[in-house]
């Protein structure tokens, strides 16, 4: 496998693109200053783990478990997006066909090569480079600070949210065996992930600045909404929208590849595609997928991973 030669640089990438499907979606339901909390303690986490694992394979065991919370969280991040997608094109049909043409691409990318799909990432990390830095550049003049400086949400589910998208570096442990090791490899892979944090919360602030957290509490996607808002047009909102498909995929990408590539990566699609279907995440309470992956975390720096041979 370490002859499709990914990069570290590659893996950061996926990290910060995908995590930004996580990060738009807690915007606005979420206080960005207890999400910069949640930035640098993850960061934090991040280069602990790092160092813990290092470029070994993870424990068969808590391979298995990475396999399983892989497959739960993609078919949120499967969930999350089709709902979106609806709610943009106005059609109040129900989202399953919306789901299967989501999975699609996911099973083309995941039967390739690794090493193809995460190149790809790093064309759509310029895409979306572009789309957030013009969305914040357009927003910035328009904030409301006083608005900015009131509490969202509770900080309980601002500090989870901020967990679950953090938690997107940890996906990359389970792939890491396949990075040639280099000088400074692992001190560049944090700084990533807390440019990830930084900009969930830039995020966060912006929407609150331009809606008003008690506004943009009442509504489904306000990140979005809010975005709307520059173009004083719903074209604008749709459009974000739909270039966000990058990072959705990007991050349910990274998660099928935590399984490996071809069958197994369609495997973890097809799975995750079978709970998003029989809408078993409705069910799920809110702090399960943040408090999962905690434990996956605390489960990582216990258990050794295997030995280099």
């Amino acid at each position: 496998m370490r002859c499709e030669k990914l990069s570290s640089r590659q893996l950061a990438v996926a990290v910060l693109t995908g995590g930004l499907s996580t990060g738009a979606a807690a915007a606005g339901r979420a206080d960005w200053r207890w999400l910069l909390l949640a930035a640098a303690l993850g960061t934090a986490v991040g280069w602990l783990l790092l160092w813990r694992v290092g470029h070994r394979r993870l424990h068969p065991v808590l391979r298995v478990l990475y396999c399983a919370w892989a497959v739960v969280l993609m078919a949120e991040v499967l969930r999350r997006t089709a709902h979106r997608i609806q709610q943009a094109t106005g059609n109040g049909e129900h989202t399953g066909w919306l789901l299967v043409l989501l999975a699609i691409p996911l099973v083309w990318m995941g039967w390739g090569k690794a090493a193809a799909f995460f190149r790809a990432v790093e064309i759509f990390w310029l895409a979306v480079l572009v789309t957030a830095a013009a969305i914040l550049l357009l927003g910035v003049p328009r904030m409301n600070w006083q608005w900015v400086m009131e509490p969202a949400g509770d900080w309980k589910e601002s500090l989870l949210a901020g967990t679950l998208t953090m938690s997107a570096g940890l996906f990359v442990l389970p792939i890491l065996y396949k990075v040639e090791n280099g000088a400074g490899e692992n001190r560049r892979g944090p700084a990533w992930l807390g440019a990830l944090g930084l900009a969930s919360a830039a995020l966060a602030a912006l929407t609150a600045g331009l809606l008003s957290p008690a506004v943009a509490a009442q509504l489904d996607g306000p990140f979005f909404t809010a975005a709307g808002l520059l173009g004083d047009s719903a074209r604008l909102e749709g459009l974000v929208s739909a270039l966000w498909l990058l990072p959705d995929l990007t991050l349910a990408g990274l998660l099928a590849h935590s399984w490996g590539v071809q069958r197994w990566s369609v495997l973890a699609v097809a799975a995750a595609l079978g709970l998003a279907l029989v809408e078993v995440m409705d069910a799920l309470p809110g702090a399960v997928l943040p408090l999962g992956c905690l434990a996956l975390a605390v489960l990582t720096a216990v258990v050794p991973p295997e030995k280099d041979k």
